[in-house]
């Protein structure tokens, strides 16, 4: 199969102001993409939109706190006014809070949802029927390994991630055959400035595998591009959602001891 080429096309980033979103913008930029790009802060949206402008790439900068849906509602129609299209939409916006499920306030979880959740529901509402009416377009959602391997002390951004995968893959059913294509984008561990503000130990990503921003972003592409169904980032997450699938006892025996290890190693 071809990859998707994305010169010319109208691509809307959410969570566009730093890591994944940032460094996907700057190699869609590259690709000659016209790049919409989103998040709560305009001064980050802006110093991405000087970055990407470097590569000649046409930017537009619209501001957006996605868990609002009255605002996403007025997001989607001014930008539909201003680029007179959307061919893909990035649900990239996230955000994490680490802890004990009982040691996080109630508000902390709420606000995960409300971002992480009620945040693509809200964007996708808001623009697929413009998709629909054009009959092309593709909705990318970058979730989480979590989604697919729930982690000690993340329990409500697992949650949140797992319900995007299976919102995503019903979306997939419902759109087959109404030129919508939907591509889920599974990055592993990702060292990001997203990982540090949601609290996660700095000791999990020497022990256990992970990307940059950047690389993770460059695997998001790549399933953007192939127009993959579901995408996991590295080999040894989709070896571990393999394992978890088929023999769930001996997933949770491994998985626990692994991660008491690494919890011990980061009260040192």
């Amino acid at each position: 199969m071809p990859h998707r080429n994305y010169r010319d096309a109208v691509v809307v980033i959410t969570g566009a102001g730093s890591g994944i979103g940032r460094d996907l913008a700057l190699l869609l930029g590259e690709r000659g993409a016209r790049l919409v790009l989103s998040g709560r802060r305009r001064d980050r949206l802006d110093a991405v939109c000087d970055e990407v402008a470097t590569a000649n790439a046409t930017v537009l900068v619209a501001p957006c706190d996605v868990a609002d849906a009255q605002q996403v509602r007025e997001w989607a129609a001014s930008i539909l006014r201003a680029t007179g299209r959307v061919d893909v939409l990035v649900n990239n916006a996230g955000r994490g809070a680490y802890g004990p499920f009982e040691g996080v306030s109630v508000n902390d979880h709420d606000a995960v949802i409300d971002t992480n959740l009620r945040g693509l529901i809200h964007t996708t509402h808001a623009l697929l029927p413009a998709m629909l009416e054009r009959g092309h377009g593709q909705l990318v959602f970058v979730s989480s390994v979590l989604g697919e391997l729930p982690a000690p002390d993340h329990a409500v951004y697992a949650a949140t991630k797992s319900a995007v995968n299976a919102f995503a893959e019903s979306l997939s059913h419902e759109l087959c055959g109404r030129g919508i294509d939907v591509t889920v984008a599974v990055p592993g561990l990702v060292r990001s400035e997203f990982a540090e503000t949601s609290g996660t130990p700095q000791v999990r990503f020497r022990q256990v595998p992970s990307k940059s921003a950047s690389e993770a972003a460059a695997d998001v592409l790549l399933a953007m591009e192939r127009n993959r169904p579901l995408a996991i980032g590295d080999r040894l997450s989709a070896a571990a959602i393999r394992v978890r699938r088929h023999t769930p006892r001996l997933f949770r025996w491994i998985f626990s001891r692994v991660f008491e290890t690494v919890r011990k190693r980061g009260e040192r």
